[in-house]
């Protein structure tokens, strides 16, 4: 018979079995995060690069080059409210194993040397990155609801490591086999493995999003945080489609080459990590987020007006300044979507509305600029877009950083 030194003795000893059974388990999701979050940018960034080598072999004219780039964004505006009712049918972590599934399935497409296959695996790798982009805030706000500024910060900082290397490597793994659609193709490796590992963690465990019931997508609709938090996000994302569009060619029209624009490009898109990582973290502490949306907005303006009007020598420079003022607007704009949100359900909603509607609105911003560029000096209008875009993601990153919550009826108790 038991004492009852011997069942304390047994019940702490189940304690602590049970706390680093909790401990291995976080940490394995923390590490799912990180694997979801590369693959969401390289679809795009890889294609981004083999851009000249698709329309050689496959013939396509340059209308059809702009529907294949601008296609993955559309994708992400038009399937992102669908997320949230597949993570309420499948569970949160299922949802995201077969989103990722579907991401290798477009991915690996593109090894087809056909333009159906190349379009189509476009369009399946964009709606389902468009519906992973929405789910992995619920993860981090489920999840982690104490340690929302640093796994944010971990995710945006992922995100652009992603991107930047898909940049980087795909040219390297193109000329090493001598086949754009392997280099392209070979990002599905990484995506089946993602895949593999979030449906090992929905098997481990009951699947957190047994979801409690969704709200209303009207009642939504009718909050004014919500649309400020999905106007933040869809002006900022605005600015990152111009940057990412025009600012090599911006810069060449300044004179640089084609590879010293690149670099300059790339050195922008690599800061970005660093504030991706440390400003959302800031914004839960002690820092005001309404400073910070000041401070990277500053960043993000000057750095943009210093490369298309300062001389050439301080490029580098501007560059820096431009990309960390960047990274810290898209990890505002996903902290946003976590804090103003009373429930994870909330979350996913509100993370569906931003991301869809804010990133069709973003869609328009490069085509602006094409139309604003084609006057006599092709610098000012943009640098007048970038202006007036900054302008109203001050007035709407203030209003989203306000401390209130969407749906505040929904607060958890």
């Amino acid at each position: 018979m038991l004492t009852v030194r011997d069942r304390k003795t047994n019940e702490a000893q189940a304690l602590r079995a049970s706390t680093q059974v909790g401990s291995l388990l976080a940490g394995f999701v923390v590490v799912c995060v990180v694997v979801a979050a590369v693959n969401l940018r390289p679809a795009l960034t890889s294609t981004a690069t083999m851009v000249a080598e698709i329309q050689t072999s496959l013939g396509l004219s340059g209308v059809w080059i702009g529907v294949l780039t601008t296609m993955p964004v559309l994708c992400f505006g038009a399937f992102g409210p669908l997320a949230p009712f597949l993570s309420a049918k499948l569970g949160l972590e299922r949802a995201i194993a077969v989103l990722l599934m579907g991401l290798a399935a477009g991915l690996a497409l593109r090894a087809l040397p056909m333009s159906l296959a190349l379009f189509t695996g476009t369009l399946v790798a964009g709606a389902a990155i468009g519906m992973a982009g929405v789910l992995l805030p619920v993860v981090i706000r489920r999840r982690f609801p104490t340690r929302l500024g640093p796994m944010t910060g971990l995710y945006t900082m992922i995100l652009s490591v992603g991107g930047a290397s898909a940049a980087g490597l795909t040219p390297i793994l193109e000329q090493a086999w001598r086949s754009w659609t392997l280099a392209l193709a070979s990002w599905s490796a990484l995506a089946f493995a993602g895949s593999i590992m979030w449906a090992t963690l929905a098997s481990v465990e009951t699947p957190s999003a047994g979801t409690a019931r969704l709200p209303r997508f009207s009642l939504l609709m009718r909050d004014r945080l919500a649309w400020s938090v999905t106007a933040f996000m869809g002006l900022q994302a605005g600015l990152a489609f111009i940057v990412l569009g025009w600012l090599p060619t911006l810069l060449r029209d300044r004179g640089l080459d084609v590879l010293d624009a690149g670099v300059v490009t790339s050195l922008s898109i690599l800061s970005q990590t660093g504030t991706a990582l440390l400003v959302p973290s800031l914004a839960t502490r002690r820092v005001s987020p309404r400073l910070l949306i000041l401070v990277v907005l500053f960043a993000t303006c000057t750095g943009f007006l210093g490369l298309i009007y300062a001389p050439l020598t301080t490029r580098l420079m501007w560059a820096l300044v431009l990309g960390l003022g960047q990274g810290g607007l898209f990890g505002l704009a996903l902290l946003f979507v976590s804090l103003r949100s009373p429930t994870p359900e909330v979350t996913a909603m509100l993370s569906g509305m931003s991301q869809s509607f804010g990133y069709l609105g973003a869609s328009l911003c490069p085509f602006a600029v094409s139309v604003l560029r084609s006057s006599n000096d092709p610098f000012l209008g943009p640098a007048i877009m970038v202006v007036s875009i900054t302008v109203g993601c001050i007035w709407s990153g203030l209003r989203a950083a306000a401390p209130a919550y969407v749906l505040p009826h929904l607060r958890e108790g």
